[in-house]
Formats: C-alpha cells, structure tokens, sequence
C-alpha cells in the first residue's frame, strides 16, 4: 500500500487576513487546509497551506482569485 503525500506552499499573509482566508478556504469545498507557523518579524502571519497532490493549479488559482479582499503572499 502506497501512502499519499500532502502538496504544500508556505504563504505570507497580514494577521488580520487571516480568519477571512480561511473563510475563503472553507467555501472551496475542502480544496486545501492550513497551518499557522506564527508571524515573521514583520508580523505577517506564515502559513502552511497542504492540499492533494495534483490540486496544485486550482489552489494557485483561488489564491490569485482573493485579491484585493485579502493578499497572500506564496513564499515556496
């Protein structure tokens, strides 16, 4: 039995986008979830985002579609 593996990008996201990120998250129907790593020296809140393998382009695509309501910045 072969064992799946997560996809994941990090994002750099402002503290106060954060809870309307992930509800735009949630209304995507379970296309990806999240975990903060805490804020950066600036503040901004890092954030592990891992989704299903092969979801890649439709993540990035619900990510360019959040602006300008909320920024998230892919780090890698």
């Amino acid at each position: 039995m072969s064992i799946m593996r997560s996809d994941v990008l990090y994002l750099r996201l402002a503290r106060a986008e954060v809870a309307f990120f992930r509800f735009l998250l949630e209304a995507c129907d379970g296309l990806a979830m999240f975990t903060s790593l805490g804020a950066d020296q600036a503040g901004r809140e890092v954030l592990c985002l891992r989704f299903a393998p092969g979801a890649r382009a439709e993540v990035l695509r619900m990510l360019d579609g959040c602006a300008p309501n909320c920024t998230p910045k892919v780090l890698a």
